[in-house]
């Protein structure tokens, strides 16, 4: 299916300004739409959009997306080397809309929603998102160095129980009644930064990223030197692509315990997405002297480092040094193929010399 040019939108009429308020709130949400009353053609609606990868630039190599509707309807389609997509002939109602990257099957997206009634004539737009997962490596991260604000609190009994029943679930996997015992820790001590902080991982790992991130904000302004906060925070900003605020979370976290991969692994990602590639560098190099095994992907950071230099046979070598610790990754055949072009690109540009 081919991919066209879309018009620009109608300019939305003073009567119509709070439902343009409503979809300016819409982009927020990784939906863009414009509400309205839908008038569909002889063609039927139109619903269309760009794939955007987790570091917010759209997706230059094909996507695949999927819409999912009533009665059992299943539709894909492939975006365009822009990231366009289009699904063409829709009948009038609502459905969901998602996306995959065939070469980095980790990359997720949670299904948005798509409601012909809130489309602007006949058609509807519906950008996607993909995110990253950047999971935790308990066993590398510290729990955070006790600071005067730790030490100087006076916390209830009650509290500090609920606190410990929440750390037990938790490490038990037992999500939705550690949830509960955050929840009460902090009922009965709101300024229990730590209980918020431990409450905001559990709603990341989630996807609730804006309510994560507001509980970290809460937790710093309790304490600003406490550092899970710092280093969630600096993760949640990611997923939510604001790079710049990320960098400067996880700076601090990062000088106020210098020994943590995670922290570094971020930082380089963060630093990379900016394309600001040699402090992106210096960040992957050091997480993988840190944690060669949990900072295992920053070899794939690290090869997009390479290849932005043009040294395309260190990018593939990079890429085969994380299949050497990983050969089960999800994404492996992905891996493998981009091994094998920047490798055919290495050896096309030595010929040329």
């Amino acid at each position: 299916m081919g991919v066209q040019r879309f018009p620009q939108p109608r300019p939305v009429s003073l009567s119509r300004r709070g439902l343009f308020i409503l979809a300016s709130l819409a982009l927020l949400f990784g939906v863009s739409s414009i509400a309205g009353a839908a008038i569909p053609q002889g063609g039927g609606f139109v619903i269309f959009g760009r794939v955007n990868l987790p570091n917010g630039r759209p997706a230059t190599t094909r996507m695949k997306v999927f819409i999912e509707g009533g009665n059992g309807l299943r539709r894909d389609t492939l975006s365009d080397d822009q990231g366009r997509y289009e699904f063409r002939a829709m009948s009038g109602g609502r459905y969901r809309v998602y996306a995959t990257n065939p070469n980095a099957p980790e990359q997720y997206v949670d299904p948005i929603e798509a409601d012909t009634n809130r489309a602007f004539s006949s058609r509807l737009q519906v950008d996607i998102n993909l995110r990253l997962p950047l999971h935790k490596e308990n066993k590398d991260v510290n729990p955070g160095v006790v600071s005067v604000s730790e030490v100087t609190q006076n916390i209830p009994k009650a509290a500090r129980k609920a606190y410990d029943q929440g750390v037990k679930l938790q490490k038990e996997n037992q999500i939705d009644k550690a949830l509960t015992a955050f929840n009460q820790a902090i009922e009965f001590y709101p300024e229990y930064f730590q209980a918020l902080t431990e409450r905001a991982n559990l709603l990341m790992g989630r996807n609730q990223l804006s309510e994560a991130a507001a509980d970290f904000e809460l937790a710093l302004r309790l304490n600003d030197k406490y550092v899970p906060a710092l280093r969630g925070l600096g993760y949640c900003q990611i997923q939510q692509k604001q790079f710049e605020a990320a960098v400067s979370n996880l700076e601090q976290a990062f000088v106020m315990e210098p020994k943590v991969p995670l922290t570094l692994l971020l930082l380089g990602y963060a630093n990379l997405s900016l394309s600001r590639y040699e402090p992106a560098k210096q960040c992957l190099e050091e997480a993988l002297k840190l944690g060669p095994e949990s900072a295992a992907r920053a070899h794939v950071y690290l090869a997009e480092v390479f290849a932005s230099e043009q040294k395309f046979k260190e990018a593939a070598d990079s890429i085969r040094r994380y299949l050497t610790l990983k050969p089960d990754a999800p994404d492996a055949a992905g891996l493998r193929k981009m091994e094998s072009d920047w490798r055919a690109r290495a050896k096309g540009a030595k010929d040329q010399q």
